[in-house]
């Protein structure tokens, strides 16, 4: 899966962290792969060995709105891409804007 980030933000927003990269994280991880916080992540992990249709184009962009709006508290989701990028992986755009 390759994400890509897309959007206008400040610098420095006192943040260890770019927006960009607290993305990926979330959605790299899987959902109940952390002990102490079970819920973090995403389920973009249950579409692995899926066929890339619109149903699972659907579940993709609705499971990368759900773990944005959950866990990135300070941008709001705005549009999900999602395109196949080769056979067997494909590719998340995500365009954010600051709460």
């Amino acid at each position: 899966m390759i994400v890509e980030v897309g959007g206008r933000f400040p610098n420095s927003d006192g943040y260890i962290i770019d927006v960009a990269e607290e993305i990926r994280r979330v959605l790299i991880t899987r959902r109940g792969s952390i002990p102490m916080n079970p819920e973090y992540g995403s389920r973009l992990y249950e579409l692995r060995d899926r066929t890339f249709d619109d149903v699972t184009k659907l579940r993709a962009i609705e499971y990368t709105h759900e773990a944005i709006d959950r866990w990135v508290g300070r941008v709001r989701c705005d549009r999900v891409v999602v395109e196949p990028d080769s056979y067997e992986r494909y590719k998340i755009r995500v365009e954010v804007s600051p709460k």
